[in-house]
């Protein structure tokens, strides 16, 4: 996975340095993404259903034909309503993905990407004496599409997915007993529309978002964690260069 990190990351440079004229039509951009999503949380233990906030951090370089699109999670405690089987849970989860996109048609409305995603996260389970620690990490596709519309607003659409997301579960106990480890799939898909509103430096949309994850046990089957969730967004982006 750092192989194809690496890899990614001097295809951009590449890209984006070829050039004069290259230079002249890129665009570098940071930004945030606010959610306010309703979903499932499902595991051993049961169905929770809430609603949450967050945002995500994003970051890009936009070309006249490559982009390269990152956006992340740094990591961050998030306390769940105490069951009586886990007691008071705090998972600690953070998040990075990103892709290399190219447009595909002539007018630059479409666009096709490839890129890695890597998710980590840490819960205490002080009922039953255990704390749970994951590393997955996958390739990941993209398809995004914009539109200009007149009065400098633009639509702007993007499903990204990845498929096989592949590590291992480490419990770790506060008794005596040896620590396990179980191999772990999942597969997590993504998808927002959105309008925009676009500034000589900046955009602001607002839109839709849809995240879902699921996971199981690579040894057994049994499934793992699997979350659901929807909501609205709104993001900004200020353009540095």
């Amino acid at each position: 996975m750092r192989r194809s990190a690496s890899v990614l990351a001097l295809a951009a440079v590449v890209a984006f340095t070829s050039g004069s004229q290259a230079i002249a039509q890129t665009r570098v951009y940071a930004g945030a993404q606010a959610l306010l999503l309703t979903g499932t949380h499902t595991d051993v233990a049961g169905s929770q259903r809430g609603i949450a906030g967050g945002a995500i951090l994003q970051a890009g370089v936009q070309g006249r034909r490559l982009a390269l699109r990152l956006e992340g999670i740094p990591p961050v405690s998030l306390p769940q309503k105490p069951s009586a089987f886990y007691g008071q849970a705090t998972p600690r989860f953070s998040l990075i993905d990103g892709a290399l996109r190219v447009a595909v048609d002539r007018q630059a409305h479409w666009w096709l990407g490839a890129g890695a995603t890597v998710i980590n996260q840490r819960t205490p389970l002080p009922n039953i004496s255990q704390v749970v620690s994951s590393r997955l990490a996958g390739l990941r596709a993209e398809l995004a599409f914009r539109m200009p519309l007149r009065n400098a607003h633009f639509f702007e659409a993007s499903i990204g997915a990845t498929p096989h997301l592949s590590g291992s579960d480490l419990y770790e106990y506060s008794i005596p007993h040896p620590p396990v480890v179980k191999p772990e799939v999942a597969a997590e898909e993504d998808a927002m529309v959105a309008f925009g509103i676009a500034r000589a430096h900046s955009e602001w949309l607002f839109g839709l978002r849809s995240i879902n994850f699921s996971a199981k046990y690579a040894l057994t089957g049994e499934a793992g964690d699997r979350n659901n969730g929807g909501g609205a967004v709104v993001e900004y982006r200020a353009f540095i260069h």
